[in-house]
């Protein structure tokens, strides 16, 4: 969100004009929020890039913890599609259970009485139905979670290719942008009706490509080429070249815009958590001077009173009224439009003041979103070795403060609808 210039309170003259022009904020249901939200092109991405991770989370944890590790299978006594090849616990396998428990008892002891027997038998059972539940819950997981991967695969299929759609088609607007800021650039260097030297010209022509809206452009646009370059990969325009195990220039160009997707990513990152530092710095400057207006205003209006109660207390309040008999009505009038005035600073302020704050939290979920975005995408890059699913839940965590973030928006901008 775009920040505000702060606006002056305005004279004492020109609050009754503006006293009627507050805002005052409706009540909206979530399912309007959620349906602006989904006619959000900004919404339909986080939308779906929150389930796609969610989904993802999920496969993770089959393929990690689930039937989709042998190891797991194997442990559990199962194939990698679920079915059981071995009971959860075979004769020996009983037999070390009795072996553990009986190891416990005092083998003096153990047989010298029916009671004896009895408790060590249950014991026995305890630890068998123990072992049998956990084993029973762990298989139950396990394959719900390999269902829910299975049902749900062409789904993830779907929201990949959807939301590579929803980036698509950009390059032909960004050339035209690059074509005009080359236009420009040339028409300052080739200039000659202008006073500036060749050296001026340049100087100028570098802090117009150096500057900070330029980067950004230049970030978006590497990152453009690179992804749908791999969206043509993805219809099958272009054909990797290890799905035929040969090395060929389809594979270079299929690596080449894989590598520099994530590098392009990470620049616009980083200049997003910049950006966002930035923001931080002036939110909080104009809340402090926010504070420091609502200060100084309390204090003169504080000042200003003193001295009418003290011009006032000079003039005898008998001569007053005999000079104007309306003087306490007017006196009265005088009183109510100060409180009229103090009540109208202070829910200016106030409105002020939780804009403001309403502001620095969008600024921090958006800060924890791209920290997220940039630890998910630094694994590739440095080829980290990471937890699979906590990888995966920084995509989820990121996608969700996202579509958060536009819940809050749209749920403002709809309250302060008029």
């Amino acid at each position: 969100m775009g920040l505000k210039e702060v606006v002056p309170a305005p004279y004492e003259g020109e609050i009754a004009k503006n006293n009627g022009k507050r805002l005052t904020k409706r009540q909206v249901s979530g399912f309007e929020v959620f349906n602006a939200c989904v006619n959000d092109l900004t919404g339909k991405d986080k939308l779906a890039k929150t389930i796609q991770y969610g989904i993802r989370t999920i496969a993770a944890i089959h393929e990690v913890n689930g039937l989709g590790n042998p190891s797991v299978a194997k442990h559990l006594g199962m194939d990698i599609n679920g079915n059981i090849v071995r009971p959860v616990l075979n004769g020996q396998k009983l037999i070390e259970v009795v072996e553990s428990v009986d190891s416990n008892d005092n083998n003096e002891t153990k047989f010298s009485s029916i009671s004896t027997i009895i408790t060590l038998f249950s014991k026995i059972l305890t630890k068998y139905a123990k072992i049998m539940s956990q084993k029973s819950i762990h298989r139950g997981f396990v394959i719900m979670v390999a269902y829910i991967t299975n049902k749900l695969s062409s789904l993830l299929q779907g929201l990949n290719i959807y939301r590579h759609l929803l980036r698509a088609g950009t390059i032909p607007f960004r050339i035209w942008k690059f074509s005009n800021h080359i236009k420009w650039s040339l028409k300052i260097l080739l200039d000659r009706t202008s006073i500036d030297g060749p050296a001026v010209k340049m100087e100028t022509v570098i802090k117009y490509w150096t500057s900070k809206d330029l980067i950004s452009q230049m970030i978006n646009f590497w990152y453009a080429i690179s992804d749908e370059i791999l969206l043509l990969y993805r219809f099958k325009f272009l054909l990797n070249g290890n799905s035929n195990g040969k090395d060929s220039f389809s594979n270079s160009l299929f690596q080449f815009a894989e590598d520099h997707e994530l590098y392009s990513w990470m620049g616009s990152i980083l200049l997003g958590l910049n950006n966002d530092w930035n923001k931080w710095i002036l939110l909080k400057d104009k809340e402090s001077r926010i504070i420091l207006n609502k200060k100084v205003k309390a204090r003169t209006r504080r000042i200003v009173s003193d001295i009418k109660k003290n011009n006032s207390n000079e003039i005898t309040t008998t001569t007053k009224r005999n000079e104007s008999p309306d003087f306490d009505k007017y006196d009265n009038e005088d009183t109510e439009i100060a409180g009229e005035e103090e009540m109208y600073y202070d829910e200016m302020y106030y409105d002020e003041l939780s804009e403001v704050k309403r502001d620095k939290t969008t600024v921090k979920i958006n800060a924890i979103r791209l920290t997220c975005d940039m630890i998910f995408d630094a694994k590739y890059i440095f080829h980290w070795n990471m937890y699979k699913p906590l990888h995966v839940v920084l995509g989820l965590t990121s996608g969700s403060l996202g579509l958060y973030n536009v819940w809050r928006q749209k749920r403002y901008e709809l309250e302060n609808k008029q």
